[in-house]
């Protein structure tokens, strides 16, 4: 039975990292499209109505 605790261990921990791994990418590409919006914004601004 230790062995499946083993096996659970390593696969929750598997999953954590997995995770980690996935909302930093998704972070990274956020902050790009934001960066991205925000320069077209301030080489094109929106105008007065």
């Amino acid at each position: 039975m230790p062995e499946a605790a083993l096996l659970e261990i390593v696969l929750v921990f598997g999953g954590f990292i997995a995770f980690i791994i996935w909302q930093q990418k998704s972070l990274k590409r956020d902050i790009k499209a934001r960066e991205e919006r925000e320069r077209k914004e301030r080489e094109n601004p929106p105008p007065d109505s």
